[in-house]
């Protein structure tokens, strides 16, 4: 054989080969195209009406899956790509940051906010596959939109509307005494709330069923809004859903320049936290006594001010009890420093009052709206500090809370 000649053709091969190869590899990468979104808003899943547009800043990450079967199934489906996007505008549009390049074909497109990482995304088998980690703090949401078509000359996608899968939480005081000049809360919260984080499977509810709930809600002071002219005054909260199971309520609060006082009570073991809905918690002050009343809505919702509101929801009130005999010295009262709480009452017909409502299941299939069709909202809000004796730190979308306050970087003590 002779080697000699063909030792004499080979570098004219290896060049040869070495062009096929870049022009495979150029047309390849000309085939690619960036894929062009829009978003309508989100809504919570349980009452999906109109959805809010996006908060302008609000970032999503958006994935490409190639179908294998006749239905999405991200255990076996094929991971093409991804890329993360802006809402501008106020309007919908998506204003790419880093764009996800795909070639003709239809795919399956996932879309979450806040632009959490997706692990094992392009892998598939056993246990979570597209796992997302989920703490408190984070306004999280996901939309699948299924069987698009997109080709270079066609490559813009409408994606359908995103779905809360966590719970908000607001707490208000509304001062009524006629001898309250003044109000300062220092701070709010919870007990015994979910232990964080979650991980879920991309666009699946968020598995808080059987985990421990060891964690600690606090909303400091400087959370609350400023009073109103009525002294009214309030701060929201963005957590995980929980179940059902014994926690307590704690509100830290000054009246008329004196030593603040703590309102606490034991909460209803049977009450739970559903995911895309929106609980409020309210000490209302009444001459000698204060009433904490609970006040159920999808998020985001308005309360009903008349049966004629066409298109809004009438709130699930329930009084939790009441703080009997409080004393609040007024500003004269020079002696006197500190506030008397009282006695706590709980309301007895309680617990037969949260069942008939379906306040008991973390998913929501019970509430009184759940079968309607839709509720706006808006992504973000909550002005959360949750903590397990360790310090970490929380993202969130931020957007109108409903209570005049924005909080993109919360703190966590």
């Amino acid at each position: 054989m002779n080697y000699k000649g063909m030792i004499k053709y080979l570098p004219a091969v290896l060049l040869l080969c070495a062009c096929t190869e870049n022009e495979l590899l150029l047309r390849e990468r000309e085939q690619q195209f960036a894929v062009r979104f829009s978003a309508s808003g989100v809504c919570t899943e349980v009452a999906t009406r109109t959805a809010s547009p996006l908060a302008d800043g609000t970032m999503l990450r958006i994935l490409a899956f190639r179908r294998v079967g006749e239905s999405p199934d991200l255990s076996t489906d094929k991971y093409m790509g991804e890329g993360t996007y802006k809402a501008i505008n106020g309007d919908g549009t998506l204003a790419a940051v880093s764009s996800l390049l795909l070639r003709t074909g239809a795919y399956d497109f996932y879309a979450l906010t806040p632009d959490l990482a997706v692990a094992d995304a392009g892998r598939s088998g056993a246990g979570v596959t597209c796992a997302v980690s989920v703490g408190h703090g984070v306004d999280y949401a996901t939309s699948l939109t299924p069987g698009q078509t997109v080709s270079e000359t066609s490559p813009a996608v409408a994606l359908h509307d995103l779905n809360r899968h966590c719970t908000k939480l607001i707490f208000a005081l509304q001062p009524k005494a006629g001898n309250i000049t003044s109000v300062s809360v220092e701070s709010a919260g919870l007990t015994n709330m979910t232990q964080a984080p979650v991980t879920a499977s991309l666009h699946s509810a968020l598995p808080v069923a059987g985990v421990a709930q060891t964690d600690v809600l606090t909303i400091a002071g400087d959370k609350f809004s400023t009073p109103d002219a009525d002294k009214k005054t309030s701060a929201s909260a963005v957590t995980l859903p929980r179940e059902a199971g014994e926690f307590r309520f704690k509100m830290k609060a000054a009246f008329n320049g004196k030593a603040a006082a703590e309102f606490v009570a034991d909460m209803p073991e049977t009450l739970a936290f559903a995911a895309g809905t929106q609980y409020t918690f309210t000490l209302k002050m009444k001459g000698g006594s204060v009433r904490l009343i609970l006040e159920v809505l999808p998020w985001g919702e308005s309360v009903m001010s008349g049966q004629d509101n066409i298109g809004a929801f009438t709130p699930v009130t329930i009084h939790i009890g009441t703080w009997e005999h409080v004393e609040i010295p007024g500003e004269t009262d020079g002696g006197n420093t500190a506030v008397g709480t009282g006695q706590w009452v709980p309301n007895p017909e309680l617990d037969a009052e949260i069942g008939a409502f379906g306040l008991t299941s973390v998913g929501g299939e019970d509430l009184p709206w759940a079968s309607e069709q839709g509720v706006p909202g808006e992504t973000g809000g909550g002005n959360t500090e949750v903590g397990s004796g360790d310090v970490w730190g929380t993202e969130d979308v931020p957007a109108d809370t409903g209570d005049g306050k924005t909080n993109p970087n919360p703190d966590v003590v």
